[in-house]
């Protein structure tokens, strides 16, 4: 009996092997930084665009002439070091309603400033 279920187990350990595909795994040395930018970059855009959803932002923009759709497109025209600088610029600053308003307006205008500087955009041309 023993001896059946071995043969048995063997048998079906065997067939399953046959029948199951393996991917080959590649190894490789990967950078902090290159690892630390692919995970925390699309995290760090999001949370931009968070702020360009709130009701403050959108009134600050309207009144400066810009359009949620253009600053949204500013955001995507970010490079990965931009939007991580920017990020970490608005988790420095302390969580309160009043400073809430003047970050949005500090990091927007940082903003404008990069990109015009860039050469991206010319927000600053009519002034």
């Amino acid at each position: 009996m023993r001896n059946s279920l071995n043969i048995a187990f063997i048998y079906v350990s065997v067939i399953s092997l046959m029948f199951s595909q393996t991917m080959p795994a590649y190894a490789g040395l990967v950078e902090t930084e290159k690892f630390m930018a692919e995970q925390y970059g699309e995290v760090d855009r999001e949370s931009l665009r968070n702020i360009l959803d709130r009701d403050e932002a959108r009134t600050l923009l309207e009144k400066h002439g810009i359009t949620h759709k253009q600053a949204q497109e500013r955001i995507n025209a970010m490079t990965d070091r931009e939007v991580r600088v920017f990020a970490q610029k608005f988790e420095e600053l302390p969580a309160a309603g009043g400073v809430g308003v003047a970050a949005v307006v500090l990091i927007l205008v940082l903003l404008f400033i990069a990109l015009e500087l860039s050469g991206k955009t010319d927000v600053f041309n009519g002034m």
